[in-house]
This record gives C-alpha cells, sequence and structure tokens, in this order.
C-alpha cells in the first residue's frame, strides 16, 4: 500500500475513533438532560414553600425551590448548548470520514485498476 493511502487510512482511523467519543460524550449528555428534566418537571409541581435539599459535595444543603430550579434551568441550558455543539461536531467528522474514504477509494481502486493492466 502506497505511503500516501496508509496516511489516509490513519487519519480515517482517527476519525472514526473521534466520532466515537463524540458519540458517547454525546449519549452521557442527552442522559444527563433528560435526568435534568425530570428534576425540574418535580420541582415545578412542588409548592413554592416546600423544603428542597442540594448536593453540595458530601453534605445536603437546605435551599429556596426558586434557587434550585434556577440552577436546574442553568444546567440545562448549558448542556443543551454542549449537545448542539457536539452534534455539529459530529457532522464534521462524519463529513471528513466520507471524504477520506473517497480519497482511500480512490487510491486502492487505482492500484487495482494498474496492478490489472501488468
Amino acid at each position: 500500500m502506497p505511503a500516501q493511502a496508509q496516511r489516509i487510512l490513519a487519519q480515517l482511523q482517527q476519525q472514526q475513533a473521534m466520532l466515537e467519543s463524540l458519540k458517547q460524550q454525546r449519549k452521557m449528555i442527552e442522559l444527563e438532560l433528560a435526568e435534568l428534566k425530570k428534576v425540574k418537571e418535580e420541582l415545578q409541581k412542588l409548592p413554592d414553600d416546600a423544603e428542597v435539599y442540594q448536593n453540595l459535595g458530601h453534605v445536603m444543603v437546605k435551599v429556596k425551590k426558586e434557587e434550585a430550579l434556577k440552577e436546574v434551568e442553568d444546567k440545562i441550558e448549558l448542556l443543551e448548548i454542549r449537545l448542539s455543539s457536539l452534534k455539529k461536531q459530529e457532522e464534521l467528522v462524519m463529513k471528513e470520514i466520507e471524504k477520506l474514504k473517497a480519497e482511500l477509494q480512490k487510491y486502492l481502486g487505482g492500484m487495482q485498476v494498474g496492478g490489472g493492466g501488468g
């Protein structure tokens, strides 16, 4: 296999590994988002004067419902931004993978055609 084809193959493998990593990150964020949305739903059901406790490291701290709700909403917003960014990165990496596959196919196709004529 020519050096150029080997280089393309290495890049392709690198991009595929990157894509898998991005997909795993996306799945983790989607799970966390789903959990936070459930928490938000439950908080909204509570009366305004309900006692709400929040984890702060190894300690549970009493907070106002509005504070807890605001923090959950902020986390949701942040994760949605991160999720959007990851999806865009995934798209770019997939396009790069397709480009590299096409390049590699040219090299391998060219080798097969060239090898058959000799």
